[in-house]
Parts: C-alpha cells; structure tokens; sequence
C-alpha cells in the first residue's frame, strides 16, 4: 500500500492507534510501535541518537588521551617520590646495591641506575633508552611487559644524584579499558534519553497531527463530493497550522471547482444530446449526399453502381434479357448556362432529370452521373429485338429534347447517347458504364448521329487516344511542336498580320492533324502549358520580324481554359515587356464557344486583355449559341467567320446570306471582319464584294515556319 509523507498507510489516523486504541489510552507499546512504524520518526531519531554518539565520541577522544597521561603521570610520581625519600635518606652514607633492590622491591620501579661524581649505582632490570621524565609520558615508548624508562636530570629533589630508571605501568591500559566503557555507558545512556525525549517531541509535534491530516486528506480523497465535510478550525500557529489552513483552502476550491463542474456536466450532457442529434442527422444528410444528387434527387454515380451491380446480379441466369444502359449527354449546355445563367441552367437539368426518370420504374436504376450527363438502365418488357431498342431510346431522347419552359421562356438542348449492352458473365457495372460514356462522347462527336452503341472497336480508339496523349506529354516536353504562320490580307491583298498555327509531327505517327491533338490537349489541361509556349514563341518571332521591318500584327488562338486562367494576362505582359512588343501588335483570338461558357468571368478577362492594349478577335464566329447582346458587350474589335460558312460561297444561299448578315452585323458594332478558309478566287471576289475587311486561307498563303521572313525572302 502507498504511503504520505513517509508514514505507512496502515499507521493509526485521526487518533487512533494501531490496534484501535486512543491516542490518550495507548500503552508504552503501541506508542513505541506506532513511531517504530513511522519511516519519518525513525530517520529523525536516528539521526538525533547518532549525533548524540558522534559528539560523546568527540569527547572521549581528548578525554581519553588526558586520562591516560593522569595515570602515568601518578605512577611517575610515585616512582619518583620514591627514589627521592631514598636519596634523601641515604645522604652521607653509601648506598648498597641492597639498598638499591629494596627500594626497587617497595616501588613501582623494575630497574633503576644512580650516579653521583662519576660513581654508578644499578639494581633490578636494565634500562634501555630513557624517557625524559617531564616530557610527555603517554609518548614514551613502552616495552612488551608494560614498562616505560625515564631520566630525571637536574631534578633539585635528588641533589647532586642523576637517575633512571625503569617503572611498571602496566595497570594503566586496564584502567583506560575501565574508563573508556564507563564512558560509552554514560554515552549510551544520554543517548537514550535524549532520543526517547525527542520521539516523544516528535510524537506529540510532528507524528500525531500528521497522521490526523493524513487521515482528513485520505477521507476528503474518497469522498470527493463532500469536501466542506472535512474542514476544520486550524489550532496551531506553526507550520502543521499553515498546513490545515492551506488543506482548509484547497478543500473550499474543490467545493467551488466541484460546483462549477457539476454545473459544466450538466451543460456538457445538453450540448452532447445536441451534438449526438446534429451528428445523427448530418450522418443521415452526409448519406443522403453520397448516395443522391443534390440538385435533381436522382441517384449519383455511386448508387448507380451499386444498384447496377445488384440488379446484375439478381438477374445473371435469367436467359433472354435485353436490358441496356443508356448513358445521356446535353449538347452544348455550358453555352446555355453561360448565356442564360445558372439558375436556368439547373431549372432545365431538373427537368430532364424528371423526364429520365419517367423511363424507370426503379429509382435506383436512373442516376445523375455528372454535369450534364444521365445513367439510364433501359429494361423494355419482353423479348425485344435491336431495332426496337432503337426505337425505344429515340423516345427517351426525343423526351428529353422537348422545350424547357421557365417562366415566360423556353430552352431548348440536343442530346445525344451512348448504349452499353451486357454480355454474358460481363455485367460489371463500372466496366459497362465507362462503355457507354464512351459511346456517348463518340456521340456527341458525331456531327449526323445522336446515339452509339458501343462496340470492341471503340476500345482500341481509346487506347490510341491514350497513346496520342502520351505522345503528345512527350512532344511537349521535347519541344516537337512547331508553329507555322499564315497571312492575312486585305482586300487590296496587302498582308495585315499573321497567324500563329500549331503543328506536330510525330517521329512515329507522322503529321497530326490539329484537329485531333489540339482537343485532346485541352480535354487532358496540356493546353495550359501548350498555350503558354506559343505564347512566347510568337512573341520572340514577333520582335525578330519587327526588327525586319514588319508593321502588321501576331494573332493567337486562346483557348478556354486559359481563358479562365487568372494568371495567364499577367504571363502576356511580361512576355510582351520581356521581348519589347508593343501589345496593338498582338492579337488574341478565342473561339465563340469559350466565350460563352462563363460570360461573366471572360468579360472580366478580355477587360483585362483590353487594358494591356490587345487585340481581340472572336474566332469561329456562327457555329456557337452566342446571343447579340453578349457579343455586342464584349471588347472585341474583329470577327472571325468560320470556314465552314465559306466553303460553300458564292454557290450556297444560305451560306452567303449567314455571310452577308455576319459582315452587316460585325460592323454595325464597330467590329472588322476576317474570312477563314478561302481557297477559290470566286470565294474572295465575293468576300470583298460582300464587305470582309480581310481574308485568310490557302489562296492567299499557306502555313509555313518562316512566315513574314520567309516573304522577305522570297522578295515579297
């Protein structure tokens, strides 16, 4: 068991002994046991008791060295006293060698030699070497029968006699023996005194209020509910008194700290039901969002799976199922959420999802997949042939193309699809549904077909596109790509500027078409780092041509995700001051559809664009969804028409009336006009007749890596 301060824990508390007895009725016995018991007693009369021996000690030391030199002093003097009544005795006569042994018979001298005028007397045993007799005597030297030789020279008491002589001392280590246990004795007992006196001290100063605190403290430990319960008056004034009154102190503060934590748990309880609440239900939400799609209730890629998964399952040894999984994309919607805003934009993904979901009669087989793409599994009744699923998903897509109406306006969007047909132990659900969003997306490529269905082959057009990719990180970061020029003129046929065409050629595949990479690089976001090298490419031939006298200007194509790139003016600037490039000499081309895919985030870049002294020039104008009124905001100074409204001039109505309003259009809103893709002499008569500004195209000059140098030096 632990102790307090030293004292064993079964140690008698609060005035009661060891065995029950009060403090006031214990016997000499418990009492003795009970500081016996106590580690702190012991070491304090220990320690009193053995300072006690460690002084006595210190006297005897001196004493016993005194002590000794009285004894042999007295024996001395004896002797001496001796040999001095028989000189005096013997004066006038001559003294016997008889005389000499009588006396040394009747004294304590063993031996003793006199001389006088030259005349020696000797009787007993032989002196050595002899000890001044007043020197002193506890360092002579001593023989193995206790004796000790002395000399008296000069000494008055023997007249003209000298003498040594041997004496007996050999009684004297008994009687130092004597003292010295009555010394220790005498030690012994004042120790012992002292040290009953002092744990008695200790017992009524120290042990017994100390065992009562302990006691109070242990008490107060195991009822901590209750700490007022043990306070009490403080009766000392010393230090055991500052000691009750601190404990006194700390009892009060647990009744207050026990009080105010009574209080926090009760508020901790409230705020845990409520957090448990909160938890629960933000579980239940947090479920809800995993499992659904916020925005149309549908169910989300997740479930989806699972539910395909399970229901795939279920039905694996049924035979003549003809179930599919129909994978549904809007066209354009991110052109219709930038021109009518997101709000419509949910408004119109909340109703086709309503309409998706009129097709399943399982709310777990028709999900929201992403943007604006919708997971369908389609399973007709009965044994349906091919044909008749076509049927059946021409009317789930010419469904989801009726007008959406909100408030007084109706939005309309194409969709296309993509179907997935299971096979036989093939009907994992992830694998089918990657098959269809790949049906789908060659779908929406499409420009005549509005459904696929996917086939092995579109595996291997995957694994080329993955292929294409990893040519094209590699050509990126090898610097094969290449830019080539082509002009620009005017009607007068006059070269007013360039613009900067990217090229690939492939050390395996060859020339690659633009038409395939460059949307490759922007669906994979290489064309950020694409864009930023063409970027200082152009501008570096830029600053060489106008050094070779060029006055015309450099355009680029931007792309969307530059567009958005919040980074990508302040890249221009440092360029164009790096390069000492006059920004009216570049001109950035970015097509309608990037445009509207966030009207207002690129109105806030071409302002940008626009305070940096840029051209700006809308490019592929007519194939995008591009309202008037968001074009006529927009800082550009030149339009683009698109190639394919000119291939068809001057023999296609319709392509030149599309022509004819665009250059009516453009104008009015103080925009130049520039035709891409003239090839005949027929489509620029016409161009110029109708009111293009400027024309480009391979009749006028085909792409090449010199560009305006290589004019020069063909003498142009």
């Amino acid at each position: 068991m632990k102790s307090i301060g030293g004292l064993k824990a079964d140690a008698p508390v609060e005035g009661i002994t060891g065995n029950g007895q009060p403090f006031a009725k214990r016997s000499f016995f418990d009492w003795a046991r009970q500081l016996a018991g106590c580690r702190l007693c012991r070491n304090l009369t220990a320690a009193a008791f053995l300072a006690i021996l460690v002084i006595e000690i210190a006297i005897l030391i001196p004493s016993y060295r005194n002590y000794e030199e009285d004894l042999l002093r007295h024996q001395v003097d004896v002797a001496r006293q001796a040999v001095t009544t028989f000189v005096q005795s013997a004066e006038g006569q001559e003294i016997t060698k008889s005389d000499l042994e009588s006396l040394v018979a009747s004294s304590p001298l063993t031996g003793i030699s006199l001389w006088r005028d030259g005349i020696s007397y000797e009787a007993g045993e032989v002196v050595d070497v002899p000890h001044p007799a007043a020197g002193l005597l506890r360092l002579a030297p001593r023989t193995a029968e206790g004796m000790i030789d002395l000399s008296w020279s000069d000494d008055p008491t023997l007249g003209a006699y000298q003498a040594v002589a041997r004496v007996d001392v050999g009684h004297v280590d008994s009687e130092l023996v004597a003292f010295v246990f009555r010394i220790l004795g005498l030690s012994l007992l004042i120790a012992v005194f002292v040290t009953v006196v002092t744990m008695f001290v200790v017992d009524r100063m120290m042990l017994s209020p100390l065992l009562k605190l302990r006691d109070r403290i242990a008490r107060a430990g195991d009822d901590a509910e209750n700490p007022l319960r043990y306070l009490t008056p403080a009766g000392r004034c010393d230090e055991f008194g500052e000691v009750e009154s601190a404990f006194n102190s700390t009892l009060k503060q647990n009744a207050s700290y026990l009080s105010r934590l009574q209080t926090l748990n009760k508020e901790l309880d409230r705020l845990l039901d409520d957090r448990t609440r909160t938890l629960r239900e933000t579980e239940q939400e947090l479920e809800t969002r995993t499992l659904y799609d916020q925005l149309t209730g549908l169910a989300n890629r997740n479930l989806f799976e699972e539910q395909l998964d399970r229901y795939f399952w279920e039905v694996s040894r049924e035979e003549g199922r003809k179930e599919a999984l129909l994978v549904l994309g809007l066209n354009d919607f991110q052109a219709l959420n930038g021109l009518a805003g997101h709000e419509i934009g949910d408004h119109v993904l909340q109703e086709i999802a309503r309409r998706v979901a009129r097709f399943s009669p399982d709310h777990g087989h028709v999900a929201r997949l992403g943007g604006d793409v919708f997971g369908l599994l389609v399973k007709p009744q009965g044994r349906i042939a091919s044909e008749s699923m076509d049927a059946w998903i021409s009317v789930i897509i010419e469904a989801c193309e009726e007008p959406v109406q909100v408030g007084q306006a109706q939005y309309e969007c194409e969709v296309c699809a993509g179907v997935a047909v299971p096979v036989l132990d093939a009907n994992d659900a992830r694998t089918l549904l990657s098959d269809a969003e790949i049906a789908m997306h060659r779908a929406k490529k499409s420009p005549n077909r509005k459904v696929e269905f996917f086939t092995p082959e579109f595996g291997d057009q995957i694994h080329h596109r993955h292929e294409l990719i990893r040519r094209l990180k590699s050509a990126i970061e090898n610097r094969h790509l290449q830019l080539h020029y082509q002009g620009q003129f005017d009607r007068l046929r006059r070269c007013a500027g360039y613009e900067a065409l990217l090229r690939w050629h492939d050390p395996v595949l060859g020339p690659v078409s633009p038409a395939e990479f460059i949307p490759l690089a922007e669906e994979t976001g290489l064309i950020v780092g694409i864009g930023d090298w063409v970027l200082e490419e152009s501008v570096a031939t830029l600053r060489q041509w106008v050094d070779q006298g060029f006055t015309g200007r450099m355009a680029i194509n931007v792309s969307a995700l530059q567009l958005h790139d919040e980074g990508f003016a302040d890249r221009i600037a440092h360029q164009l001051a790096y390069f000492g490039v006059s920004a009216d000499q570049l001109e950035l081309e970015i097509t309608e559809t990037a445009l509207m895919a966030d009207v207002e985030r690129a109105m806030a870049t071409l302002n940008r664009f626009r305070e940096l002294g840029l051209a700006l020039a809308v490019d592929d104008f007519g194939t995008g969804y591009s309202s008037l009124a968001y074009l006529k905001a927009l800082p550009v100074s030149r339009i683009k028409i698109d190639r394919t409204f000119v291939t068809g001039l001057p023999e296609n109505a319709q392509d030149a009336a599309l022509c004819r309003t665009i250059i009516s259009m453009a104008h009015s809103m103080g925009c130049d006009v520039i035709a891409e893709g003239v090839e005949t002499e027929d489509q620029a008569s016409w161009l110029a007749l109708a009111g293009s500004d400027e024309m480009q195209g391979f009749l006028l000059d085909r792409p090449e890596p010199g560009g305006f140098l290589a004019g020069q030096n063909d003498g142009g």
